[in-house]
């Protein structure tokens, strides 16, 4: 029960009684936990607090998180590590088209893999990113300096807490992809990232910026199907 009266209802293409009809189960699912595991010590309204809290973070994790496991799936399905497949080549050079290194394609597709693998462990860690950033900001033994970083006067502030939980997922991520391309330093209280609050912040526009990317490729073909307008653009221009 409790997976159903945990989950996000989401609607993705289908039809309104289809999706009230989830809604209806989910809620079932919630009266049935609470008439099962309320008592003198566990009230039923703390009980469905709970349960909607949890389905808060699976929200959070549908919003934030699915577009990074997208985006890897995307990566894994249309390219190969080491075999590349004619105009389809992951290579960049530093100078050309706004990159900043030289990466073969081979490379490049592990740099890419570890970096969005990052973003995802780091998104589904954030409440804990949160609760160690807020005990460093509000820290009462680790003072802050108003330092001028080259983006203007920062809290420059080391982030104890923060950085060891970073340092976790890190070590996670590292034994996941297991091929590492480049630096493994968390910057924190530095120039670069001045204070925790600039390292969550950091990594809260991820989702913002792969979301309309993944949801154009997702509904790409849907709309190609119905509209004859954009099936003759994409015809005429790829």
């Amino acid at each position: 029960h409790i997976g159903i009266a945990t989950e996000e209802i989401l609607g993705r293409h289908r039809s309104r009684a289809q999706i009230d009809a989830d809604i209806r189960r989910k809620e079932a699912a919630v009266e049935v936990l609470k008439r099962i595991y309320h008592s003198p010590t566990l009230s039923a309204a703390d009980i469905h607090l709970c349960l909607y809290s949890i389905c808060d973070n699976n929200s959070f994790l549908n919003a934030n998180r699915a577009p990074i496991d997208a985006a890897i799936g995307h990566l894994r399905r249309h390219f190969h590590p080491t075999v590349v497949a004619p105009r389809y080549s992951l290579s960049i050079r530093a100078g050309a088209d706004g990159a900043r290194l030289t990466h073969g394609h081979a490379r490049q597709y592990h740099f890419a893999l570890q970096s969005l693998t990052l973003w995802r462990e780091i998104v589904g860690d954030m409440f804990r990113l949160w609760h160690a950033a807020e005990g460093d900001l509000l820290s009462d033994t680790v003072t802050y300096a108003l330092r001028d970083t080259g983006q203007g006067v920062q809290r420059v502030q080391q982030s104890p807490r923060t950085y060891r939980a970073m340092q976790q997922i890190l070590v996670r991520v590292q034994k996941k992809v297991r091929t590492w391309v480049g630096s493994s330093v968390v910057h924190l209280g530095d120039h670069n990232v001045p204070n925790a609050l600039m390292f969550i912040d950091k990594y809260t526009q991820v989702p913002q910026i792969l979301g309309p990317i993944i949801n154009c490729l997702e509904n790409l073909e849907h709309l190609y199907s119905k509209d004859e307008s954009i099936q003759k653009y994409i015809d005429d221009g790829f």
